[in-house]
C-alpha cells in the first residue's frame, strides 16, 4: 500500500520523496515518526527527509511535535486539511476564468478567442460546480 499511494500523491504533483514520507506518515502505527525513523523506513538521506518535511510543514498537511525525552524532532500529518487544500484549488479556479476574460477584453485574434472561449466555458462551468460542492462540504461539516 505504501507505494500505491506515494505513487497516487506524485500523480497529483508531489514530489517523489515528499510523496514517501508524506504516505510513511500517513501509514504510521503510531502518533508520527522521528526524522530517523523516516530516514530508516525510507532508506534516504537526512537532507532529502529535511528538505520532504519542509515542503510539508511549509504546505500545513504535516506539523512538527516533540517527544518527551527524545531530542529528535518528530513529525504527523495535520488533521482537517484536505478540505482547506481543495478549497484553495478551487479558488484558483476563479482566477483563472477572470484572467480568461481579461484576455478576451483585449480583442484577441480570431483563433486565440476561439481557444480563450473553450477555456472560458470549462472553468466557469467547474467554478459553478465546485461553488455547489463547496456548500454541501461545509453543510455536511457544520461549516
Amino acid at each position: 500500500m505504501h507505494e500505491r499511494l506515494a505513487r497516487m500523491l506524485e500523480e497529483i504533483g508531489f514530489p517523489h520523496t515528499v510523496a514517501r514520507v508524506y504516505t510513511a506518515l500517513t501509514l504510521a502505527e503510531g502518533e508520527g515518526l522521528s526524522s530517523s525513523e523516516l530516514v530508516e523506513e525510507l532508506g534516504v538521506s537526512k537532507a532529502s527527509v529535511s528538505n520532504a518535511t519542509q515542503f510539508l510543514t511549509g504546505t500545513e498537511l504535516v506539523e512538527r511535535y516533540r517527544v518527551r525525552g527524545s531530542r529528535e524532532t518528530h513529525y504527523r500529518i495535520v488533521k482537517g486539511v484536505w478540505g482547506t487544500l481543495l478549497a484553495k484549488k478551487f479558488a484558483a479556479i476563479g482566477y483563472i476564468r477572470r484572467t480568461v476574460e481579461e484576455a478576451l477584453s483585449l480583442d484577441p485574434t480570431e483563433m486565440a478567442a476561439e481557444r480563450l472561449e473553450e477555456m472560458h466555458d470549462v472553468y466557469s462551468f467547474f467554478e459553478n460546480e465546485f461553488e455547489e460542492v463547496k456548500k454541501r462540504w461545509n453543510e455536511r461539516n457544520g461549516v
